[in-house]
């Protein structure tokens, strides 16, 4: 099974790529090798509220929103 994991090489750059669990190094693009790192992860969660937002909560948010506006125009 493939997953993402990012690299480094000695000269600083860095690169994701999908690959075997058991792969710890591969060559870099400026030729050097580049090895496994670990990062922290690109995620936010709003844990002061206690609500952790979703698309989904906020297309439905919207639309109440919406049709509150245009039930007060028909009004």
């Amino acid at each position: 099974m493939r997953r993402m994991y990012e690299f480094a090489c000695e000269n600083g750059h860095r690169t994701e790529r999908f690959v075997v669990y058991e792969t710890t190094g591969l060559m870099c693009e400026c030729g050097a090798t580049a090895n496994r790192i670990l990062s922290a992860p690109a995620f936010r969660l709003e844990g002061w509220s206690g609500h952790f937002p979703t698309a989904h909560a906020k297309f439905e948010k919207s639309h109440t929103d919406k049709l509150k506006s245009e039930r007060k125009i028909n009004s």
